[in-house]
């Protein structure tokens, strides 16, 4: 895209794309869509992304031409130069005929005089011509021995209005100063100051006044002075000049709408480059500018050779404000910082996960009760998580409140089941036949019995013991397990024969009960439990701990001082935001379509297909909970029995992992689309690679699936026959469900991917820190974090295997999966050319580095209640509270974004990709920052954990945050590859705003509510009452759960028209492809 467009707009009204008139500065400023201050950065950013190619390859070219050669020479050649531009400017006449009729004194003595002899003899100048203060100025520096500003030396040669040159330029000058005093004087500025004084005076006038007197000048005077000067300068011959060859004797027109407004718009820019931070190389361009405001026609050379010629000498200078080449390059120093930090935080993480593993609640190689007969072994709770795992179980309820919230939480409801057992047993010590049923005072003493037993010590060896009251207890838990989980419950969506053995449901409640006691036996050392007191169950003593309610303190206190850094951080390092000035970028139907891009294309409607898959099972999911034995009674009439044939438990592992795969599918396809933007040619049998990769994807996520069904009825055996269902069916832990077998498949297909990209960036010819290679890295960080799946086995202890599983789960969705939301976007806008590509590697280092300072140990937030070392609390509070911190630049980002998009207008052809973009931005802060900070305090999480609160946090940020910005890549992908009369913006526009209206109905009407009077239940009544069946059959908790509903429709009508809107548009470009053949 060449210079003049992008300092000038077309006219689209008109349909002919011809450049409007200069007015169109004033037009821009009146309007209020252009700052005078903006006009020198948009001439700055426009020549610098003419030539940003040329000057990065050729660093290393001027460097060693720089240490080669000593800096006398380059100064000397400038000045050479500045002189030459100068007499050839004022005198008419080049530098070597002034030369050759230029005598000079040679009886000056003084030092001094001799080095300004050599100075003017080495530049041909004439000491009579020049007066004594440009002598003054020259000896003065020449005296100081510091280097000459060419602007210094312009201004005191120039600044001698009564020289005496027997040349037509004499009026030249005397016209230009009259031009310069009009314009000075049309604003009520003093013309004979410093240029600085005057130019800051000029902007701190009013914009729209400014405009008009820039108009008049640029359209009036300067071009009849040009004109008036090429009618002077007929007839006289020109002798060509070093380094350029320039005719300036043809006829210059004087109608003034025959200027470019390139051209202007540019002089406008240099007049007012003293605006930006004190850098006046710009103004070297100023003569130039001025000599081509006429058309290309003339004979001038063009505005972009102008600037590419003072580029290209910039680097030569040693001294003054020169262009800072290291600039245009990625800071080694940030990404030297930035590995650092990521190795500094795995080596922290890695000794982390050593203490824990050490530190873990130990599973008991016999509980014995007080006879000495053997309760429960380790074999038995072993055998209990396997059958958990193997079951599917923590999607359906959950265990030290991690999971589904359809079931109980398993810890909190045996916890419950063994303090209200073990009351039971004194109070018929006592003859009552329940505890209700004795007076205050006994109650009393057996309330506090039993709350001293259940506050023990952990045993020192390996042996624990029971009371007599929690052996009863024990045995009275497997009962109801066995009646619950393996003869069924239908009023709890449990179908007979959920747990396949009476054997196997009570290994289950060993487990659970496992889980029960070292949420109420106090760590070594301590005095509180392995899982810092929590679950809240009042009967059991469990409260939140000091430290908890310190460390919240200190969370808020770290919560404004990082929002107040977050605030000062952005300012201070001035990142570049998206433009509001209106950007000329090539039609859809210009840009060329690579093979890879097609191929590329086809992962927007399959992953489309798996979104509306996980809305409806989602909806199920939603009607499971207000009726638990069917949908809608459809099943009755069919005669099936949908809850055996998909259980809740089934249901949500799909759910979870369809969101998870048609967010990533976009993702791969958007890797593999962006590069093709910024090169026109793809590696060899790069497509075919793009096309198998999606191919193994589909292969691996219908095996993955089929093998969760499969899995949760057995077809793989029991966990007593083997490891295949761990190995085919499902490993039975949130997120991370899938089988080991299809996990591989999938860590392979992330390792292809990341290759694939990686060669497509290597077309890029960029350094290893350019925007392509970020997106390299970031996607290879996803297939990295995922790698820690493997880490675990059936055997591992069920709070060092949560310690692995958040480690991939936060690492993606808070650490990973926001760097590549960083760089995602970042290759959009700079692909949209709403931002400057070196400003969003700036940004993306800055953004990067903040999310891995905070968000790696920031996982540890996990780690509060489920067995691990106590010290994660203190790091978990103020590292998660410190990822609020790039959560304010993403808040600035969103507003950056929505004012470019508001200045681009209808007629930008990428608005609805820009749309998603800014609704992925608006709902990370919103879920991932307000509503992830809230539920983040310790003191608020310990009893809220496992609620609807946190339901409301994970829709709101990993469909908010992380869907629509898939939605919306692949909205781009397919704007690139669809022909423009095919194109089709309702389908796209519709899905956007049916998914946004479904999620915040969703949460509003719904999940928050529900989430807040279940945290109130809890904090009055235990946590294990919230999580009730008998809370979920309150009316006004039925109400809110029918309510979703009301955001569900939306949400799957969205889903449906962006995947219609797929197919449709893919099959428009097929066939014109196929025509285009």
């Amino acid at each position: 895209m060449g210079l003049r467009n992008l300092l000038s707009a077309n006219d689209s009204a008109s349909g002919t794309g011809r450049q409007r008139p200069s007015g169109y500065l004033t037009d821009r400023v009146e309007a209020g869509t252009e700052l005078v201050t903006d006009f020198s950065k948009r001439t700055r950013r426009a020549a610098g992304e003419r030539v940003l190619g040329a000057i990065d390859r050729g660093v290393d070219e001027l460097r060693t031409r720089s240490a080669d050669r000593p800096g006398d020479e380059f100064r000397d050649r400038l000045l050479e130069r500045a002189a030459d531009e100068l007499c050839e400017r004022l005198a008419g006449r080049p530098l070597e005929e002034l030369r050759e009729r230029s005598g000079l004194d040679s009886s000056i003595d003084d030092p001094f005089d001799r080095r300004l002899e050599r100075f003017l003899r080495r530049y041909g100048l004439d000491e009579t011509r020049l007066d004594d203060d440009a002598l003054r100025a020259i000896r003065d520096q020449l005296a100081a021995e510091t280097d000459v500003e060419i602007e210094e030396v312009l201004e005191a040669l120039g600044a001698d209005d009564s020289r005496e040159l027997s040349d037509p330029s004499k009026s030249d000058g005397r016209s230009y100063s009259d031009a310069w005093s009009r314009f000075c004087g049309e604003l009520d500025v003093e013309c004979d100051r410093s240029l600085e004084c005057v130019l800051a005076d000029v902007l701190r006038r009013d914009a729209v006044l400014v405009g008009h007197a820039l108009e008049r000048t640029l359209t009036e005077e300067l071009p009849t002075i040009a004109g008036d000067r090429s009618a002077d300068a007929t007839g006289i011959e020109e002798r060509p000049r070093r380094g350029r060859s320039r005719s300036i004797d043809a006829a210059v027109p004087t109608d003034a709408r025959s200027g470019r407004p390139a051209a202007a718009l540019a002089l406008a820019a240099l007049i007012l480059s003293d605006s930006v931070g004190g850098d006046r190389s710009l103004a070297r361009l100023l003569p130039v500018v001025a000599s081509t405001l006429t058309d290309a026609e003339s004979g001038f050379l063009p505005l972009e050779r102008d600037v590419l010629e003072l580029l290209s000498s910039l680097p030569l200078e040693t001294g003054g404000d020169g262009l800072d080449l290291a600039a245009l390059r990625s800071g080694s120093t940030g990404s030297l910082a930035l590995v650092a930090l990521f190795v500094a935080n795995l080596v922290a993480m890695g000794l982390g996960a050593w203490v824990s593993h050490r530190r873990a609640p130990p599973i008991p190689d016999e509980i014995r009760g007080p006879d000495g007969d053997p309760v429960v072994t380790d074999e038995q709770v072993q055998l209990g998580k396997k059958v958990f795992q193997a079951n599917g179980l923590m999607n359906f309820g959950s265990v030290l409140g991690n999971g589904s919230y359809f079931g109980v939480d398993l810890t909190a409801d045996a916890l419950e089941l063994k303090a209200e057992f073990m009351r039971e047993y004194y109070a018929r010590e006592r003859g009552g036949e329940s505890f209700e049923a004795l007076p205050d005072d006994e109650r009393a003493v057996v309330a506090e019995r039993v709350e001293r037993e259940l506050d023990a010590d952990a045993p020192d060896g390996s042996i624990a013991r029971y009371s007599a009251a929690e052996v009863y207890a024990h045995e009275r838990v497997r009962e109801r397990y066995v009646d619950r989980y393996h003869d069924g419950s239908p009023e709890r969506g449990i179908p007979s024969e959920f747990v396949d053995s009476a054997d196997h449901a009570e290994r289950l409640a060993d487990f659970a009960c496992w889980t029960a006691w070292m949420a109420h036996t106090n760590r070594p050392g301590s005095d509180h439990s392995y899982t810092n007191d929590w679950p809240y169950v009042p009967a059991t003593g469990n409260r939140p701990t000091g430290q908890v309610l310190v460390w919240s303190t200190v969370s808020v206190v770290l919560l404004i001082a990082g929002g107040g850094f977050g605030v000062w951080a952005y300012h201070a390092f001035d990142f570049a935001e998206p433009t509001t000035e209106l950007v000329d970028v090539p039609s859809p139907d210009a840009v060329s379509v690579t093979p890879t891009q097609h191929a590329a294309a086809w992962y927007v409607p399959v992953a489309g297909a798996l979104f509306v898959a996980q809305t409806l099972v989602g909806a199920l999911l939603a009607h499971y909970y207000v009726e638990r034995t069917g949908f809608y009674r459809i099943g009755e009439a069919l005669g099936i029995d949908i809850v055996s044939l998909l259980p809740f438990s089934v249901g949500r592992a799909w759910h979870v992992n369809l969101g998870i795969l048609w967010i990533t599918t976009l993702w791969l396809g958007g890797g593999l689309f962006l590069p093709g933007l910024f090169s026109d040619r793809d590696p060899p049998r790069q497509a075919a690679g793009a096309t198998a990769l999606l191919g193994a994807l589909v292969l691996a996520t219908v095996g993955a699936f089929a093998g969760v069904w499969l899995g949760t009825r057995g077809k793989f055996g029991s966990p007593e026959d083997g490891e295949r269902w761990w190995w085919l069916g499902s490993e039975g832990l949130e997120y991370l469900e899938v089988g080991r077998v299809w996990k591989l498949a999938l860590l392979a297909a992330f390792a292809g991917w990341t290759g694939l990209v990686l060669r497509g960036v290597r077309q890029l010819d960029e350094p290893a820190t350019g925007l392509g290679h970020f997106m390299t890295y970031a996607g290879g960080s996803i297939a990295l974090m995922f790698a820690a799946s493997m880490l675990y086995t059936p055997e591992t202890n069920m709070a060092v295997t949560e310690f692995w599983r958040w480690w991939v789960v936060h690492m993606w969705v808070e650490g990973v999966f926001e760097f590549f939301v960083t760089a995602v976007i970042s290759a959009a806008l700079v692909s949209m050319d709403l931002i400057d590509k070196g400003d969003a590697e700036k940004a993306i280092l800055f953004e990067v580095f903040a999310i891995m300072a905070a968000g790696i140990v920031g996982v540890s937030h996990h780690y509060w209640w489920v067995g691990l070392p106590d010290f994660w609390v203190p790091l978990g509070t103020t590292f998660s509270t410190l990822e609020f911190v790039p959560l304010v630049f993403v808040l600035y980002r969103s507003l950056g974004e929505y004012r470019s998009l508001k200045a681009q207008g209808e007629s930008f052809p990428y608005t609805l990709p820009l749309l998603f973009i800014l609704g992925s931005s608006v709902w990370n802060f919103v879920g991932g920052g307000v509503l992830g900070f809230f539920i983040n305090l310790p003191v608020i999480n310990y009893y809220e954990h496992g609620t609807y609160l946190t339901v409301a946090h994970a829709h709101t940020s990993l469909f908010g945050a992380f869907g629509l910005l898939a939605l919306g890549l692949g909205t781009y992908i397919l704007r690139v590859v669809a022909p423009e009369a095919a194109w089709d913006p309702t389908w796209f526009r519709g899905a956007f705003w049916l998914t946004n209206v479904g999620l915040v109905i969703m949460s509003v009407a719904s999940l928050l509510p529900l989430g807040f009077v279940q945290l109130r239940t809890a904090y009055r009544d235990g946590y294990a009452a919230a999580r009730s069946l008998e809370f979920y059959e309150q009316e006004h908790v039925q109400t809110l759960l029918w309510a979703r509903t009301l955001g569900d429709a939306p949400m799957i009508l969205g889903a449906l028209a962006f995947t219609a809107g797929a197919i449709r548009h893919l099959r428009a470009a097929r066939r014109h492809s196929a025509t285009d053949t």
